[in-house]
């Protein structure tokens, strides 16, 4: 009968020799791939669709919970009031919100300040780990703690400033739908 902790501890320590023994390549890689990522997103901005309004500060979350492993209790909860803390004071950065429309498909642009602020402080969460087994970064976790409310805020501001958005367009568009009517009706006349 296989044992499933012991496979699973086995499967990690494979995992974590590979990793610690390509840390350069692996690192490296990551950064490339996860900075670039982000950059382009933040840059250039995305499609809207909800899917991405919710699976995106899902995944921050998680790779910020990735982050707690090591810390005690006392840590965590002052983990969780920073990200409390970051949820209540995400509608200051509700005003760096963009949507636009590329081809008639709706686009939209996060904070840059908030994006670039929390993968930052991710990939030096990374190195530290990586390079000098620093497992129990309590610093650096209640910064991501805090940025990762600011992101979960910041989606429900998306939404706000989506259906603003929609009515502003709705608007704009019924007032030149009646400019219209305005102008063929002093026409017929």
């Amino acid at each position: 009968m296989i044992n499933i902790t012991q496979l699973s501890e086995t499967i990690e320590s494979i995992a974590y020799s590979i990793i610690f023994r390509y840390k350069d390549i692996f690192f490296g890689a990551f950064v490339a791939i996860f900075v670039g990522r982000r950059i382009i997103r933040i840059s250039l901005g995305g499609r809207y669709s909800v899917r991405s309004l919710i699976f995106s500060p899902l995944l921050y979350l998680a790779f910020t919970g990735a982050t707690y492993v090591g810390l005690t209790t006392v840590e965590l909860l002052a983990c969780s009031i920073a990200f409390a803390l970051g949820l209540g004071l995400s509608s200051l950065f509700k005003g760096q919100v963009k949507f636009f429309e590329k081809k008639k498909i709706l686009h939209y642009r996060r904070s840059p300040l908030i994006g670039l602020a929390w993968t930052i402080a991710f990939v030096v969460r990374i190195y530290l780990l990586i390079y000098y087994d620093v497992t129990a970064g309590f610093f650096l976790s209640i910064i991501l703690s805090y940025l990762s409310g600011l992101i979960l805020g910041e989606a429900f501001q998306i939404a706000i400033q989506k259906r603003m958005f929609e009515f502003s367009k709705k608007s704009r568009e019924s007032a030149q739908i009646s400019a219209r009517n305005t102008d063929q009706d002093v026409n017929k006349e």
